[in-house]
């Protein structure tokens, strides 16, 4: 059936925004944001009178989607890269550069590996096994079909590479990603183009330095892999935000769903949605929601669908900003030729990374001042979460005078939380994907987009929502 008809998207972070902007032209768009601002972890705050961002700060351009959306926006001339992008790890006592040569941990030269000290003589021998091992069983069951055998992080890595690369490199940067476990992450899910380059191979190492890369050098100016905003990351929402209203979108900000129900209507059905003591009806349904916040919605509709995305479970995270005077902060810290240090959850710490945003950002700091945003919480970790804000800057502060040897009283701190802020793609994450994206299909004119089904990245929620409102249109003109 052509025509205008009601499509309510359901959440207003940039999943729910992108998708709102596509459908607005064709229909009638209502978009509904249970918090009252727009964007959701996009979050920029100002910070002694500069922005700095408490959610994530850039967005990857192998993926356009962020890109190609910040132009369709007239950002393009906000687009900035990080000043830096090294990082080190805190590893056997210290703060170490990483070694070159890693593809998400992976170190595919292990002469650096071993120069880097990173790890020990030994686990630099012991990863170099790898090169002459016979392939182990996790490689091969990479190459099953989907629904198959899906090994995870760790039983990929650890017999190819050892405990050690596994806990002092993979682990920080993939599970840091997500805020995850490797021990629990689905490699195929968190890592898909490291899966598909090695599934099935022998040798991890061997097969990561002949993959294709993904973007082919060019003649010109280099591509940067990150991008941020000028004036924080933030800006992307307040944008998308904008550009729905001018497209016609009904935007509330402060209303939540309550309850959803589809009404039979003879042979088109309509979806009923409970705001406060109103009733909101729709022919079509995009939820851009945290699953398990589907999961509530949609009980009355299809307890299994529910049931698998209830399944997905989050992590809380909470940032840490603080800022002291160069001068309080010893020398070598400022020293340090890195954007960010990784530490390892077998430190047993709280704090999970710390950025040195005055380095990698330079419009997020004052002059003569060092900003660092330190990230705390991870799956199977709730310290940060259950700490209240006064108690959580003093561990963070004392685990930052142990790595970084900084003691001095910060010139101010700033706390932002995040209880359900990443989905963990866990073994079997892809299958049940497929079995959530099957069972919503079945439903009328209902999709389901946002991080917890197809990449966790700015790229990646905008292509879900854009898919998600493909999906519904489509449903709309059959």
């Amino acid at each position: 059936m052509t025509g205008r008809r009601r499509v309510v998207v359901v959440g207003g972070g940039v999943a729910g925004l992108a998708a709102a902007r596509r459908l607005a032209s064709r229909h009638e768009t209502v978009l509904l944001e249970r918090d009252g601002r727009l964007g959701g972890r996009l979050r920029t705050e100002q910070f002694r009178g500069r922005p700095v961002d408490v959610g994530p700060d850039s967005f990857i351009t192998r993926n356009d989607a962020a890109e190609r959306l910040c132009r369709e926006l007239g950002l393009a001339a906000e687009l900035i890269e990080p000043a830096t992008t090294s990082a080190g790890v805190l590893a056997r006592g210290r703060v170490r550069p990483l070694p070159s040569g890693l593809v998400l941990g992976v170190s595919t030269d292990i002469a650096a590996l071993a120069r880097s000290g990173v790890v020990g003589p030994l686990a630099a021998l012991r990863a170099a096994a790898d090169l002459v091992l016979p392939r182990s069983a996790a490689t091969a069951a990479l190459a099953a079909e989907d629904g198959g055998a899906d090994p995870t992080v760790a039983e990929v890595i650890r017999p190819r590479l050892g405990r050690a690369v596994l806990e002092v490199l993979v682990d920080p940067l993939l599970g840091g990603i997500n805020a995850g476990d490797s021990h629990r992450l689905s490699f195929t899910a968190a890592a898909p183009m490291l899966a598909a380059s090695v599934a099935g191979k022998r040798s991890l190492i061997l097969s990561l330095r002949r993959r294709p890369r993904s973007v082919p050098e060019l003649p010109g100016p280099r591509k940067p892999a990150f991008l941020g905003l000028s004036d924080g990351i933030e800006t992307l929402a307040t944008r998308l935000g904008e550009e729905c209203l001018r497209l016609g979108v009904d935007v509330r900000t402060g209303s939540a769903a309550e309850w959803l129900r589809l009404r039979p209507a003879g042979r088109e059905p309509r979806w009923e949605l409970g705001l406060g003591g109103a009733v909101l009806e729709a022919d079509a349904l995009v939820l851009a929601l945290p699953a398990p916040d589907s999961a509530r919605l949609l009980e009355a509709s299809d307890a299994r669908l529910a049931a698998e995305c209830a399944a997905i479970p989050y992590a809380g995270v909470v940032t840490v900003t603080l800022a002291w005077p160069m001068g309080s902060v010893p020398k070598a810290v400022s020293a340090l030729p890195m954007s960010g240090v990784l530490v390892p959850r077998s430190a047993r710490n709280v704090v999970t990374a710390v950025s040195f945003t005055s380095r990698k950002w330079p419009r997020s700091a004052n002059t003569g001042e060092l900003v660092l945003r330190v990230s705390t919480g991870r799956d199977g970790d709730g310290r940060a979460i259950s700490l209240d804000d006064h108690d959580l800057v003093e561990r963070v502060r004392a685990e930052l005078a142990s790595m970084l040897g900084i003691v001095a009283e910060p010139a101010e701190v700033l706390v932002a939380r995040y209880p359900a802020a990443l989905p963990q793609y866990l073994s079997g994450h892809r299958a049940r994907v497929a079995r959530i994206e099957e069972a919503s299909a079945r439903l009328p004119a209902l999709a389901l987009a946002g991080a917890a089904y197809g990449g966790i990245g700015i790229p990646s929620c905008i292509s879900s929502g854009e898919r998600a409102a493909a999906s519904v249109e489509a449903a709309l003109a059959r």
